[in-house]
């Protein structure tokens, strides 16, 4: 072999060589840059930890969380839906610099400063549930409360024929959802010739008071037909009025969510429909859009997304595609 020969072939395994290393480099570079990749830490703030709707958001949550690698905490105050409860897990959550914050605000007012400072902090804000009045959390993921209103007029509508007279029981002003809830319900039920409205009274969340509530309503309107229930405590109490006076199946209650206890009322005849949300979903896409946003992939995040609702009743509770909206603890 001639030494040009000798020269070609040197040339090549030489520019062979030198590929190899800048490939093992390239690889090494990917090695090290995925080690060193940093795990996102989300933390998620309900409204109450131990009611069903958010355990079955933290749920949600936690799936996306294990597909994703993300570390999320759960926390929140056990027993009240209220700003003083809330904010202090709020404010323990920005003093350990999460990557995001996911938040079920509990007044759309009162938690704005705390947002804020989470947000001038550093740290992204998502709302999931409820919602504030200013603009400052990167999205927000609920259902159509509006919507929702109006299922629950047409629901209760049809239950008592489309004739007498209903209340709405609530929480208090100033909660973006059953503010919203009973938005709606009053658009639609006023609809109706021949129902008449006697209002919304309000209960601060706490069951006894919307037990009482329901019980004066009773004894004021002889006539009431039925009633809206905007959320599960004010639902409770309602129903255990009502069955306290000797009326469960004669007024007709329609109330938001679908908590176990809720479910078998509702199997039982005390209540007539549910309007269910889908807070599994919720979670869900709240922990998924906080990673994309976290990880600087904001291309397409819209400032809203809705999820799906069901008025459920009797003739449906049972059916396959109605169990998701059912809440789990």
């Amino acid at each position: 072999m001639s030494r040009r020969s000798f020269s070609v072939v040197g040339a090549v395994v030489a520019a062979l060589a030198l590929s190899a290393t800048a490939a093992q480099a390239r690889h090494d570079r990917t090695v090290q840059a995925t080690s060193a990749k940093k795990t996102l830490t989300v933390y998620l703030i309900p409204g109450i930890s131990t009611d069903a709707f958010y355990i079955t958001m933290h749920k949600g949550a936690s799936a996306a969380a294990k597909k994703l690698g993300v570390n999320l905490i759960f926390q929140g105050a056990p027993n009240a839906f209220s700003a003083p409860t809330q904010i202090p897990y709020l404010t323990a959550a920005i003093a350990r610099k999460p990557d995001a914050i996911l938040i079920a605000p509990t007044d759309k007012t009162a938690l704005i400063a705390p947002i804020q400072r989470a947000v001038s902090a550093g740290i992204p804000v998502a709302t999931v549930d409820t919602f504030i009045t200013k603009p400052i959390a990167f999205t927000n993921i609920s259902s159509d409360n509006v919507a929702g209103g109006k299922n629950a007029a047409i629901a209760l509508a049809r239950a008592i024929g489309f004739k007498g007279t209903v209340a709405g029981v609530s929480v208090q002003p100033g909660i973006s959802t059953t503010d919203q809830r009973q938005q709606g319900f009053e658009q639609q039920i006023k609809t109706y010739k021949n129902i008449h409205y006697v209002g919304t009274q309000y209960d601060n969340d706490d069951q006894t008071k919307a037990a009482q509530i329901t019980s004066a309503l009773l004894r004021r309107y002889p006539d009431l037909k039925g009633i809206f229930a905007m959320n599960v405590i004010s639902g409770n109490g309602a129903t255990n009025a009502t069955k306290n006076a000797g009326k469960s199946g004669k007024v007709k209650l329609v109330e938001f969510d679908a908590e176990p206890q809720q479910v078998q009322a509702l199997k039982s005849g005390t209540i007539d429909a549910l309007i269910a949300q889908d807070p599994y979903s919720i979670g869900f896409q709240g922990v998924t859009l906080a990673a994309k946003w976290a990880n600087n992939q904001r291309s397409g995040i819209k400032k809203h997304y809705g999820t799906g609702s069901a008025i459920i009743t009797r003739a449906n509770v049972n059916n396959a595609n109605i169990k998701k909206f059912l809440y789990t603890k």
